[in-house]
């Protein structure tokens, strides 16, 4: 087996005394620069890694990570993945003192991600993971833990402008610019392409108007003439959807991208299903794979919720405790499944 490295191999190559390496290694006490630098130099060189549990128990230092998701509901199982990831790392990271503390709001109430949001304040977390559904609400969230200096890394999508960490998520733009690019291929001249957005605030769920602003900006690069029709349903206004769905689609739609919950739609449209609709929505949930397997749904666009989920926690967990740097941007693949490939998706 390889000798693990030592402070005092990383001294004796250094030329210098153990307690310069230690003063190096934890940040403290007055090291020249030149040393400073030659020292982190042979760290690396020698891939040294300090026994970061006995350094933080050593410390008597207890940490709290917070997680702020959306509660899985029956109607979306999606929210169920990013927690899979979640609880794997938690598992891993369970021997370091680190207690991570589950919170959970309404991904259809601003009001309960408000309400929640406090309560996961009033715990004093040292990190915080967020997926930030509401715009306005996780901005002014993402104000008040730069207030309280604690770090927050955000999945599933990001926030621009605050001062987050790092981010684990899938460029909305890009993903519906290549949901633009499926659908292009099955249109035919003057037909239609519907979008159908779950939400009647579309400027308070950027990443759901990301998605079809790529979609829009790939037709419009294709100088496509004919029409794309948004749909915008309040999560209040769901029982409406089938009538909705039949007022809207007709003989010149050819195309059908939902940005959210494509079971919804694919539950209301199966007995209109034309061969001649292209359907296009987002993640490999139970609900989708079913529609996906009847040839409702033909492509879903999947983001890796689990592993965004572990890889965010891990980024808190390495940042707090390890003080490692973290990367900025995790930016997820933008992976194509459909019928025939579905059941070789790996996600974690």
């Amino acid at each position: 087996m390889k000798k693990k490295v030592s402070i005092r191999d990383i001294a004796e190559r250094a030329n210098v005394s153990i307690g310069t390496v230690d003063r190096v290694i934890h940040n403290r006490g007055r090291v020249s620069e030149k040393t400073r630098k030659k020292v982190l130099h042979i760290c690396e060189e020698m891939n040294y890694e300090p026994n970061v549990l006995a350094q933080r128990l050593a410390a008597d230092k207890a940490y709290i990570i917070a997680t702020f998701t959306p509660k899985p509901r029956r109607d979306n199982s999606y929210w169920r993945s990013p927690l899979e990831g979640i609880n794997k790392a938690t598992e891993e990271i369970a021997g370091y003192r680190v207690t991570v503390k589950q919170f959970f709001f309404d991904i259809n109430d601003e009001e309960s991600f408000r309400h929640e949001s406090l309560n996961m304040l009033v715990t004093q977390p040292d990190g915080v993971l967020i997926a930030p559904i509401f715009h306005r609400e996780a901005r002014d969230l993402a104000r008040k833990l730069d207030l309280n200096n604690i770090p927050y890394v955000f999945i599933d999508s990001r926030i621009e402008g605050t001062n987050y960490l790092s981010y684990f998520a899938q460029d909305p733009f890009r993903s519906g610019y290549l949901a633009g690019r499926l659908i292009w291929f099955h249109l035919k001249k003057r037909s239609e392409v519907m979008v159908v957005n779950f939400t009647a605030d579309l400027e308070n769920h950027l990443h759901l108007k990301q998605r079809e602003e790529g979609l829009r900006q790939f037709m419009k690069e294709q100088n496509y003439k004919g029409h794309i029709r948004s749909l915008n349903i309040s999560p209040r206004d769901e029982l409406l959807l089938s009538h909705k769905l039949y007022e809207n689609i007709h003989h010149k739609t050819h195309g059908l991208f939902t940005t959210s919950s494509a079971h919804k739609v694919a539950r209301s449209i199966r007995k209109i299903r034309k061969k001649e609709l292209m359907f296009v929505g987002y993640d490999l949930t139970p609900d989708n794979v079913k529609y996906l397997n009847q040839g409702i749904i033909d492509v879903l666009l999947c983001q890796k919720p689990a592993a965004q989920g572990y890889g965010a926690l891990r980024a808190l967990f390495d940042h707090l405790v390890r003080r490692k740097e973290i990367r900025k941007e995790h930016p997820m693949p933008i992976e194509i499944v459909v019928k025939e490939n579905y059941e070789d998706y790996s996600d974690i």
